[in-house]
């Protein structure tokens, strides 16, 4: 059994901007690769890289275009999947419709039977991919990229600024109605030492200093750390996430692409204010 994973971004730019920025090889190395070349004439439509699940070399296919769509194979797990790009006109910009067939099913992402890197990762790649588009459509700095080399650390580290106090950044971070608006997921926070915790990782709270410190971590040695430092009204925001083994790889790179679409999120809720609203909705599987 296989599933169709359907995303629909709200961009505020027009069709034909955002159809250059995903036809762009030199866009498509800011918002989605290291590395991309494309020639519509020739059919071909190919990035890889370290920022792309399994991408030591090139894996796609352009298989068909138009003036407001464009589809390709992509090869992951020695499966081929199929990606198609459509772009609607909306009154505030377009509406970008990903689509990916081929996929695994709930069941299987809850209980992956192979490697995490691959397939398994599309949900979270995607993700952070259509954040960081928006971002560079906007005109706004990057959201660090996932790293899906072989050679990763185990480690998850993360560095970035908000436009936002430190108070109103750590807020977030502990209140499972805004966890739930930026992270995606229901969220369970007793802010104190020893409290429970379920965000990304279930287990309790080791540190909680308001506005500055918060580690967590669960009984198979994941331990998730949130710094955070003020100053001029902006936080400078370092997260990391460690107990993953050398043999864990492909699972910590899986992760990371999903903490950083998380992390996206949480950047673009605190500075565009009352504007912002979860950028990405997942459709239901239509098959």
């Amino acid at each position: 059994m296989s599933d169709t994973l359907a995303l629909e971004a709200h961009l505020s730019t027009p069709p034909a901007e955002v159809y250059e920025a995903l036809t762009s090889p030199a866009a498509l190395q800011v918002w989605l690769a290291e590395h991309a070349e494309v020639s519509l004439p020739d059919k071909q439509y190919t990035f890889w890289g370290k920022y792309t699940p399994q991408g030591s070399k090139a894996a796609q296919e352009l298989l068909a275009v138009s003036d407001d769509s464009l589809s390709f194979s992509w090869t992951l797990d020695n499966e081929e999947t199929t990606v198609t790009y459509s772009l609607v006109p909306s009154p505030t910009g377009t509406v970008l419709r990903v689509e990916q067939t081929n996929l695994p099913t709930l069941e299987e992402l809850m209980n992956p039977p192979g490697r995490r890197d691959g397939r398994h990762s599309m949900h979270t790649f995607w993700g952070l991919a259509l954040a960081n588009l928006a971002e560079y459509l906007d005109g706004r700095p990057q959201t660090p990229k996932a790293d899906f080399s072989p050679d990763r650390s185990p480690e998850i580290r993360v560095s970035l600024t908000i436009a936002a106090p430190a108070s109103e950044v750590f807020a977030s971070l502990i209140d499972p109605a805004a966890i739930k608006k930026w992270f995606g997921w229901e969220a369970t926070v007793e802010p104190r030492v020893g409290g429970k915790i379920a965000v990304g990782v279930d287990g309790k709270i080791f540190e909680f200093e308001p506005n500055k410190k918060l580690v967590y971590g669960d009984d198979e040695g994941s331990v998730v750390h949130w710094e955070l430092e003020g100053s001029e009204g902006r936080t400078h925001l370092t997260f990391v996430q460690s107990g993953y083994t050398d043999d864990e790889l492909d699972s910590a790179a899986q992760h990371e692409a999903g903490w950083l679409g998380g992390l996206a999120e949480l950047k673009r809720m605190h500075e565009l204010g009352p504007a912002w609203t979860p950028l990405t909705t997942e459709l239901p599987d239509e098959a």
